[in-house]
């Protein structure tokens, strides 16, 4: 009798608490679905553009974010363009924490968190392709085109990179370069071209 007295208090105070549990089993289904690559990509991409839109005068520099165009190749995505009189920059953002081995040559870089490997695509790679499709779509020489491969997250190199792969200070590495290779006019040209090109 005694059983059933405390199974039935048991139960009676499930129902009154059901909130509880929801929000328990919501949370935890929130925190899957926020380590996953997409979504942290794209969290890593807005963090990206906003630091950008922070720390970039706008009349200088243009900030479009992921851009997706067509060139005679197919479809290919951008994470985030920055157009100014310095050239283009085509910037990959990586949201990674933990050690990453690779090199420009490698096709597949390696992350190491917590002792577990996985395998991704060289984002050098992976922005050489960006840098082809940018150059045809708006019929400009590819030495205007600067190749940027930003990570997000707490990473450390476990192998050399070259300047252009940084885990910090991207918007002063995007102000060093001082060459002008468009006027006012054609870095609006070029702004209008993209937008134009976007495919949604």
């Amino acid at each position: 009798m005694g059983n059933n007295l405390l199974a039935k208090s048991f139960l009676t105070g499930l129902l009154h608490n059901w909130w509880i549990f929801a929000l328990a089993i919501g949370f935890f289904i929130l925190r899957e679905y926020l380590k996953t690559p997409r979504l942290k990509g794209k969290i890593g991409e807005k963090v990206t553009d906003l630091g950008l839109k922070l720390t970039l005068d706008p009349k200088t520099y243009k900030i479009l974010k992921d851009i997706t165009i067509k060139d005679s190749k197919g479809k290919t995505q951008i994470d985030l363009v920055v157009v100014s009189r310095y050239g283009i920059f085509v910037i990959e953002v990586k949201n990674f924490n933990g050690w990453i081995f690779g090199n420009e040559r490698d096709k597949y870089w390696t992350q190491v968190l917590y002792s577990k490997k996985t395998k991704f695509y060289n984002p050098l790679r992976q922005n050489y392709r960006h840098v082809k499709a940018l150059a045809e779509v708006l019929k400009v020489d590819e030495e205007a085109i600067h190749s940027v491969v930003f990570f997000v997250g707490d990473v450390e190199f476990k192998t050399p990179m070259p300047a252009n792969v940084i885990k910090s200070g991207l918007s002063g590495y995007i102000k060093k370069f001082k060459k002008i290779y468009f006027t006012n006019k054609e870095v609006e040209n070029i702004v209008r071209l993209l937008k134009e090109a976007k495919i949604s």
